[in-house]
């Protein structure tokens, strides 16, 4: 704490990134300088280089982390899928992208969530991916701080250009709700967030994609669970059962 506020100094496990949720410093500074002003997220201040990589610092966000998305997080998500969107990686949501990046967790996996999941493979459908717009890439609850009726998101290590029906999937996902939240959401209280994204069509997209980023978020929990991380275990049945 210095005179004029608190400052947050972040450092990143390299060890944790994966290709759904990668963990990238760099990123996340571009993420923050593009959104300097907004009130979307933490004021990005510098960063600089240490034995243990990149730290990053930015000015501490009071707030109560959420324990479950609500419909100020989904609007909330709106306003940054309004943003024009700085050069950040590219990601795809069609039903084909979304099962082959599932398949990729799945290799080599000789597990029976992964066998039940192959036996449950979505049929796919061919749902154009909708334009490309700035994405959180990780808006769990954990990851979006109250401030009355404001929500603030940090934790922006995973940003990306893409369909905004991702980060709803992210927003929503059962299986991020029981590891980063208090319990997954009822189908009437999910329905009632989503209603309030302003775009009916982001909306439908999202609808007609959810078995998709179930199966693929289910197939991400399995290969978690073979990392030895048994949070996941329940995160798998609360995922699969959606699907």
């Amino acid at each position: 704490m210095t005179a004029d506020g608190s400052w947050v100094f972040k450092l990143f496990d390299s060890g944790r990134s994966n290709s759904l949720f990668p963990n990238d410093p760099t990123a996340e500074i571009t993420a923050l300088e593009a959104l300097s002003g907004t009130r979307l997220a933490p004021d990005f201040q510098a960063s600089f280089a240490t034995g243990c990589g990149l730290c990053l610092v930015y000015r501490y966000v009071t707030g109560t982390p959420l324990t479950c998305t609500d419909a100020e997080t989904i609007r909330t998500l709106a306003k940054l899928h309004d943003v024009p969107a700085p050069k950040l990686r590219c990601i795809e949501a069609t039903p084909a992208a979304l099962l082959q990046e599932g398949r990729k967790f799945l290799e080599g996996l000789a597990t029976e969530r992964a066998e039940e999941l192959l036996r449950h493979l979505p049929k796919p459908k061919d749902i154009p991916s909708g334009p490309g717009v700035f994405l959180h890439g990780d808006p769990v609850p954990a990851n979006v701080l109250a401030q009355g009726e404001h929500r603030r998101l940090i934790d922006w290590q995973c940003p990306a250009l893409g369909d905004a029906s991702a980060d709803l999937a992210i927003a929503l996902s059962p299986a991020m709700h029981v590891v980063y939240g208090a319990g997954t959401l009822t189908p009437a209280e999910e329905l009632i967030a989503l209603q309030a994204y302003p775009d009916t069509s982001v909306i439908e997209r999202y609808l007609s994609l959810k078995p998709f980023y179930h199966w693929r978020m289910a197939a991400y929990c399995a290969w978690k669970v073979a990392q030895g991380e048994t949070i996941y275990d329940a995160a798998f049945e609360a995922e699969f059962n959606r699907i």
